[in-house]
């Protein structure tokens, strides 16, 4: 049993407005990448949210209305980054995890089993980052052990610095599907990633 902690605080400053209520085929963005943690082998799904936490709230709401394995938090202090809000759901997770998974909510093309084989491929003490030619991405398990290296980061650290620090507990889950893995950062993104994209 894993659970996972999806980031959906930060502001997406090159996006140019709130992207994760950005329509993307016929639904907003955000939807996808979440309904896939849902549909997966995580038994909780915490869903951090900051800026315009209201309007990202409620498309939650509208899609996933009464569904046992989310719950909401909201990090206040989104503008310090994505550790800021990795943290706040590291801060509220059971006790007994032995790691939690890192999802980027601007991820709409993971899909479950992609998720589902990063889960399988865990021993419980390692850190799995899946790799997509030759190139670390995301999501990412992380074991308990490293909970407090991460706990101890301010807004001047990334994660980043855990990984230089603990090279030994990474295992590397390789993907040939790359399109997968993409994150949209920009609206050009979505021409790019989706061709027949309308209204960008």
């Amino acid at each position: 049993m894993l659970p996972g902690i999806f980031l959906a605080a930060g502001k997406g400053k090159r996006f140019g407005s709130q992207k994760l209520t950005y329509p993307f085929k016929n639904e907003p963005l955000i939807v996808r990448g979440l309904r896939s943690c849902i549909q997966s082998e995580l038994n909780e799904i915490i869903v951090v949210l900051g800026y315009e936490s209201d309007k990202v709230k409620k498309v939650i709401e509208e899609y996933f209305s009464g569904n046992k394995k989310l719950r909401i938090i909201i990090n206040n202090d989104f503008s310090k980054g994505m550790i800021s809000s990795f943290n706040s759901g590291l801060e509220i997770l059971d006790r007994e995890a032995k790691g939690v998974m890192m999802i980027l909510a601007d991820m709409p093309f993971i899909s479950s089993s992609a998720i589902n084989k990063l889960i399988e491929s865990w021993n419980g003490d390692e850190m799995i980052i899946p790799e997509v030619n030759g190139s670390y991405t995301h999501p990412r398990i992380i074991p308990s052990c490293l909970f407090p290296a991460f706990l101890e980061l301010d807004q001047f650290n990334s994660g980043k610095d855990v990984l230089s620090k603990n090279r030994d507990k990474i295992k590397t889950v390789i993907f040939e599907n790359g399109e997968e893995f993409m994150d949209i950062d920009t609206k050009n993104d979505l021409i790019k990633f989706l061709p027949d994209a309308k209204g960008v």
